[in-house]
């Protein structure tokens, strides 16, 4: 799934690709500062100083906006923690990576309101959670390499099971750290990766 699929058409000249993005941009601003309720495809349109019927034009109604936002936010922190992974040596220790992996993610939304709103939409829809767990394969894809280096057990299917299932449990922190105070939150980001490292580590032979 791509951001575009949520889209009735594609702006193709120059103006109306400017309208589009400050239609996006408008999106996450009410996001961010008012939450789902605030969100409206009128409040949209005012916000980006656009006709309501120019909003329409691309978007079905305001989820299909959500949509758009939050795969584009799911590819850029996927393309985040694979650039990581591809920088990082083979050899290097699960207690070092995974941490690693977290503070990545972690700095894709801590520095940017949309974001942190957008983290909770992904438990409340199935279509988007689909899509945030074929994004944590592409990670266990790419984390492949290490698995010799880590002395993972099991079968790549079984590595990406484990994937999957510690997405379920990430997502749900993610979006309690992302909510958090700041002092709050650095605690819950340092339980997300000791709780990380604990789990990975039970695919680890001889644990």
């Amino acid at each position: 799934m791509k951001p575009e699929d949520f889209l009735l058409v594609q702006p193709q000249q120059e103006r109306a690709i400017a309208k589009f993005r400050k239609m996006v941009e408008a999106g996450g601003h009410i996001l961010a500062e008012q939450g789902f309720g605030g969100l409206t495809s009128d409040a949209i349109a005012a916000r980006a100083d656009v006709n309501i019927s120019t909003f329409y034009k691309y978007f079905a109604n305001r989820d299909a906006l959500l949509g758009h936002m939050a795969v584009a936010f799911i590819e850029a922190q996927t393309a985040s923690l694979i650039r990581l992974i591809a920088q990082t040596p083979p050899d290097a220790p699960l207690e070092l990576v995974i941490p690693a992996m977290i503070d990545t993610a972690v700095d894709d939304w801590a520095s940017n309101p949309t974001s942190r709103a957008l983290q909770g939409i992904f438990i409340l829809d199935p279509v988007l959670y689909a899509e945030y767990s074929r994004s944590s394969l592409e990670v266990a894809a790419a984390l492949r390499p290490f698995m010799a280096a880590w002395n993972v057990a099991g079968s790549y299917e079984d590595w990406q099971r484990l994937h999957l299932v510690f997405g379920d449990c990430a997502i749900v922190l993610f979006d309690r750290a992302a909510k958090a105070e700041p002092d709050e939150q650095a605690k819950v980001i340092v339980q997300l990766k000791n709780l990380a490292v604990a789990y990975f580590k039970t695919a680890v032979a001889d644990q």
